[in-house]
């Protein structure tokens, strides 16, 4: 009894070791025996990251209509006819019936639609000639509605499959202009953009999702189980780690969307010089950029933020810290503003108010933006001068870390004449900025003086999961850090008494620079458009962010790209 005991105690620990330990990894097994995978390549790229590891690509799903011919021409059917009979149906007359199925559930539920889902044309042939050429499956469709889907699923036919699929961008253009784009295809090529920048690295990603179908003992596909995707074991492989943070740049582009028709705007981290969010309207939809290039009057795939403009008032920045530097003018200085500057009898520049201003201090002029003030000012400089600083703070500079085949516009040419040295104070004429380049600079300002080229990329991912860092920007005392704190002091007058009281917020103390630019395009009426700016950082005490906002065709950078400068601030501070 004790043996028999023994033995029943023994069978019974075994059996259940084999239920409750091995039991997961059999059932593995067995569905692995009886499973088939047919792998994606469509989106076979490494993704592209935040600062964070938040995902920027392959966010988004869409519902594609997949067939897989073997399965549909492998498995007879039966029907009965009109005499009552039961007939098999060939595995061909199955492939045509499905067929005729499918062409109708997609021909019936985009019709009268705008924007329909593909429609399938001659099927039939495109499946047959997958089958034969050895193609496992073929998509057919993409962007398939709820209804379409729903409709597939009720048809339970054998062999088709509305999956999910990652898209590998927003159809709406978020960060469209700093990602680029791709070519069509299995083996898709960058095109443009950081995609094609680091087209070796995310092209290295070899991971990809697949379809799963599993089997019954007869290696018949199980309604119900088939074509489920496998997702990528690791994500974070042949991948690209941004600067941009994700939060703030989906906070630019909100603000954008909501004030900013045709513009610009960059965030930039004072200490790092890291570029926390860029962002250009108009956007773009990366899936329709061969239509954009055939008719793009609008210039969507312009990237704003890296094309060069005349930076107007914004301009007084590099002449003050010239200026103060050079021990050529100091704040306290009183000039005479007379409501224009006169060169000769044919020549001078008006001041943004009429009547002029007046007896008034350097650091008042700064405030008010005294054009008067700031030629007098430039023409102690002379044009050696002013060149020579453009140089030193970096105005010349186009380098990004991370984004090294970046080709700018921009650029600082004066002629050699008190005219054209005074319209360049004003950053008119000779001077040709990007609002990349202006947010260094003010960046540059808060950081008491030390510059650093601007960083987009921080690393990227090997396939091995092994990180290859960028080098660190070093810093370089450009100029004193007297002569930048008594700039940012000049800054903050400007939002606490100044032109710039728009941008102000009632969290922190903020320091900037307002500007209004001449374009010399002029609209139907007659006026002239002009190009509208706001530059700034805050807290002004402690600064931590830099920001510029440019808007195309507004009438002042007070009215216009204050407020979304301060809608941005006020977001970060959340």
């Amino acid at each position: 009894m004790g043996l028999f005991l023994l033995i029943a105690s023994a069978l019974l620990a075994k059996l259940g070791y084999y239920q409750l330990i091995k039991g997961q990894e059999i059932a593995r097994q067995a569905v692995a025996m009886r499973s088939r995978q047919v792998e994606l390549k469509e989106y076979n790229r490494g993704e592209i990251l935040d600062r964070n590891l938040l995902p920027i690509t392959g966010t988004q799903t869409s519902t594609a209509l997949y067939c897989l011919p073997r399965e549909m021409t492998r498995n007879q059917t039966q029907d009965t006819n009109t005499s009552g009979k039961v007939a098999a149906k060939s595995g061909e007359q199955n492939l045509v019936r499905t067929t005729q199925i499918l062409t109708g559930i997609i021909a019936s539920t985009t019709q009268g639609d705008p924007e329909p889902s593909p429609c399938v044309i001659d099927l039939y042939a495109e499946l047959k000639q997958a089958m034969n050429s050895g193609k496992p499956f073929v998509r057919i469709a993409s962007n398939l509605t709820p209804e379409e889907t729903a409709r597939i699923n009720a048809s339970q036919l054998s062999g088709v499959v509305a999956a999910p699929v990652i898209r590998r961008y927003r159809e709406d253009g978020f960060m469209a202009h700093i990602l680029g784009y791709c070519s069509g295809g299995q083996n898709q090529e960058g095109i443009t953009g950081l995609e094609k920048h680091y087209d070796n690295i995310l092209r290295e990603n070899t991971t990809s999702h697949e379809l799963t179908s599993i089997l019954d003992a007869r290696g018949i596909a199980i309604q119900g189980l088939m074509f489920k995707l496998r997702n990528e074991q690791d994500r974070h492989r042949g991948a690209l780690v941004l600067t941009i943070d994700k939060r703030i740049q989906a906070t630019v582009e909100q603000a954008m969307n909501e004030q900013i028709k045709t513009g610009a705007v960059v965030v930039m981290d004072v200490n790092s010089k890291e570029i926390l969010a860029m962002a250009s309207r108009p956007a773009f939809n990366p899936y329709e950029v061969p239509q954009i290039i055939k008719d793009d009057k609008n210039g969507s795939l312009n990237n704003r933020a890296l094309m060069a403009y005349h930076p107007g008032s914004i301009f007084k920045i590099l002449v003050t810290a010239a200026a103060l530097e050079e021990k050529l003018v100091s704040p306290d200085e009183e000039f005479n503003c007379k409501g224009n500057y006169v060169f000769n009898d044919e020549v001078s520049i008006p001041c943004l108010r009429e009547k002029g201003h007046g007896a008034i201090s350097f650091s008042q002029a700064f405030s008010l933006s005294c054009n008067p003030t700031f030629i007098e000012t430039g023409l102690r400089l002379k044009r050696a001068g002013l060149l020579t600083y453009a140089e030193r703070l970096h105005l010349t500079d186009e380098k990004i870390l991370g984004y090294g085949n970046y080709q700018a516009n921009s650029y600082i040419t004066i002629e050699n004449a008190d005219p054209a040295v005074g319209n360049a104070c004003l950053g008119q004429e000779g001077v040709m900025l990007t609002p990349l380049q202006i947010c260094n600079l003010v960046a540059t300002v808060a950081d008491n003086g030390r510059y650093a080229p601007p960083v987009l990329v921080r690393y990227t991912i090997d396939q091995e999961g092994n990180k290859q860092m960028l080098t660190p920007p070093t810093k370089e005392q450009v100029i004193s850090p007297q002569t930048a704190q008594i700039l940012q002091q000049l800054m903050q007058k400007v939002v606490t008494e100044g032109t710039g009281k728009t941008a102000s917020l009632t969290e922190v103390s903020v320091a900037g620079k307002t500007a209004t630019s001449q374009t010399g395009n002029y609209d139907q009426e007659g006026n002239e458009i002009l190009n509208t700016w706001f530059t700034g950082f805050f807290p002004a005490d402690n600064p931590r962010w830099a920001i510029v906002v440019l808007v195309e065709g507004g009438k002042s950078g007070a009215e216009n790209a204050a407020p979304v400068f301060k809608q941005i601030a006020h977001q970060l501070l959340q």
